[in-house]
């Protein structure tokens, strides 16, 4: 992608635009999730640094304005006020409409009334001046959501499923899908099976240190005891958190926001799951509560795919360091492009950990992020081969070890596969596994 000729050289590379429904108007997103790259110079070279930002809403010849950042573009023009955001090794991301931002304006719901939008940025360096970057960005609009590089083609999301998602989180359809590994992988404990998910909400990144620790502080002062968590940065994912600090930080997490917890220590579901390791069983989990809890592997996998079928990552067969954070070996994997070694994102602050914070890549097409890399995820399933496919799977009742899944900073490609299925112990803790939390649609 390039600028206009006339200006100095600048340009944005792998622009991805999601939307992320923080709350539904009318069944229209007020809250674009965008993500990009943008380099400087000829050659072009990575910006890093704060960067001046001016968003627009335009119509397909860029005449008409239906949105800016600050609400002063007429016909197309740039808006007079910047948003500045910070740019890692060429990468920035912003919620579009996020009106705690300076100078950013809320998004109306008018704006996605028309056939052809399209997102237009500008942006100056602090040298070259503010600069269009083109082409402009197309938002495409369905009758019951907005959707921008988001679902996978053929991918849908009946109307009868559409509500207002907790904040942070996204809805996964219902439906089936093929776990397991895809053509040209051998894994003996990944033989596809058909398995059929209903529908439920996930959290649009891995919890961070900055959620976790909000969590943990409320749920110290009201009777749980769980590990506080490490991580490179309020922004990154958290990790030295076991299998059962995990779970009760999801009940923590249901009662701190008024939710009823998922957990509880006996059959009768009367004592939330609070203190101590506990083997919590699949009959002693409230499983249509409106609480918060681990997915299960199915319906991890399910997220990991973003509606794709039959590849090995969520957005296709190969992976580079461009798509997620992962050790490179292209000398093992030949689907692996590297480059070799850490990522070069992940290790700005040091390599122990590599993570990089949460968000850093494109989402999939279910606009869920890094579910390839950064930092594995614990799964509530006990390790069970082979899958039992079916419908709603949650794995055996007992065993030895918990699944956790998506790969991590420090391992190769192959641990990045949406098949792949990592285990260990429960009590297991390191710098690599956190988490993310799915919710429940069918609630009492």
């Amino acid at each position: 992608m390039k600028t206009i000729p006339t200006l100095p050289p600048l340009r944005t590379l792998a622009l991805v635009l999601t939307l992320t429904t923080a709350a539904l108007h009318a069944q229209v997103p007020q809250i674009i999730n965008y993500q990009a790259r943008v380099a400087v110079g000829n050659p072009a070279v990575n910006f890093d640094g704060s960067g001046a930002f001016k968003f627009a809403l335009v119509n397909g010849d860029g005449t008409q304005t239906y949105w800016s950042n600050d609400g002063t573009s007429i016909a197309g023009s740039q808006p007079t006020a910047a948003v500045m955001l910070p740019v890692v090794k060429g990468l920035y991301s912003v919620l579009l409409g996020d009106t705690s931002l300076t100078n950013m304006a809320a998004v109306p719901a008018s704006a996605f009334g028309n056939d052809d939008v399209r997102l237009r940025v500008w942006f100056n360096d602090g040298t070259n001046g503010s600069q269009l970057l083109t082409p402009d960005q197309r938002i495409a609009a369905v009758g019951y959501a907005m959707v921008a590089g988001g679902l996978a083609p053929g991918v849908t999301i009946p109307a009868s499923q559409i509500a207002s998602p907790p904040p942070g989180m996204v809805l996964i359809p219902a439906g089936a899908f093929t776990m397991g590994r895809t053509s040209g992988d051998t894994d003996a404990d990944q033989i596809p099976v058909s398995t059929t998910t209903s529908a439920y909400y996930m959290d649009i990144h891995e919890v961070t240190l900055s959620h976790w620790q909000s969590v943990y502080y409320w749920a110290i002062a009201n009777g749980y005891s769980l590990n506080a968590g490490s991580g490179k940065g309020p922004n990154y994912p958290v990790h030295t958190v076991n299998w059962y600090d995990v779970v009760k930080w999801c009940n923590a997490r249901s009662e701190k926001a008024g939710r009823m917890p998922v957990y509880y220590t006996d059959d009768a579901q009367t004592t939330v799951y609070k203190t101590g390791n506990v083997d919590v069983t699949n009959v002693q989990v409230k499983w249509t509560a409106n609480g918060y809890r681990l997915p299960t592997e199915a319906e991890w996998e399910k997220a990991a795919r973003g509606g794709q079928a039959g590849v090995r990552f969520p957005w296709g067969d190969t992976i580079t360091q461009n798509l997620a954070n992962y050790y490179g070996n292209t000398g093992t994997y030949a689907y692996d492009l590297g480059p070799d070694g850490h990522n070069a994102v992940g290790i700005v602050g040091g390599n122990n950990p590599a993570s990089c914070p949460v968000g850093t890549f494109a989402a999939n097409g279910y606009g869920l992020y890094d579910m390839a890399g950064n930092g594995c995820e614990w799964t509530w399933d006990w390790l069970g081969i082979p899958y039992l496919g079916g419908t709603d799977p949650k794995g055996p009742n007992v065993g030895s070890y918990r699944v956790f899944r998506g790969g991590d900073w420090a391992d190769a490609a192959t641990l990045s596969r949406c098949s792949y299925r990592s285990y260990d112990i429960p009590t297991r803790i390191g710098n690599r596994i956190g988490l993310r939390a799915v919710m429940s649609t069918s609630q009492p």
